[in-house]
């Protein structure tokens, strides 16, 4: 029996992250029309808008942790948000860290309006497996984040981290 790409690993299109990054921006693509598009926010600032609605006011540092983003980026989608009225920043007297940013009725309405073509557009794309197969990718998903987030833990110590600031040949030591 031949090997699955998977097994093979002989070209970069073999790559298991190569693939699912692949997968991820051609379907990707289609989600960041309909928000840009449709709705004029761009796909980070869905992402808050999404983790608001379902999680209610957080603090954007929880905020930032939840979405897997760094704070920076959080901060400038949730600028981006405000001035569009999507979302209300509200500070603790006192303690400019003490910041919660939560959704405005724009903003919940906009979940409520967005969430069911994307979760259409999702349908769509999960309409290639069968149920059982369906089923099989989820838990093949939650057992590949898991080991990923494992190995992070794992490796991070030793690994050299990013320095951008420095230019694409700058390395740390290994």
């Amino acid at each position: 029996m031949p090997l699955s790409p998977s097994q093979r690993l002989a070209s970069i299109d073999d790559l298991l992250l190569y693939r699912l990054g692949r997968l991820s921006a051609t379907a990707g693509a289609l989600v960041v029309r309909l928000c840009e598009g449709g709705y004029g926010i761009t796909r980070r600032e869905w992402a808050v808008v999404a983790q608001l609605y379902e999680n209610g006011a957080l603090p954007p540092s929880v905020l930032a942790e939840r979405m897997h983003r760094d704070r920076a980026r959080t901060s400038r989608a949730l600028t981006a948000l405000a001035k569009k009225q999507l979302v209300l920043r509200t500070v603790t007297p006192g303690d400019r860290r003490g910041a919660r940013v939560e959704l405005t009725s724009a903003g919940r309405q906009l979940y409520d309006d967005l969430m069911p073509r994307i979760q259409a557009i999702n349908g769509q794309i999960l309409s290639a497996l069968q149920a059982d197969e369906v089923v099989q990718f989820d838990d093949a998903l939650a057992r590949l984040q898991a080991r990923a987030q494992s190995l992070a833990v794992e490796l991070s110590p030793n690994w050299p981290r990013a320095n951008r600031r420095r230019g694409p040949l700058a390395r740390s030591p290994v």
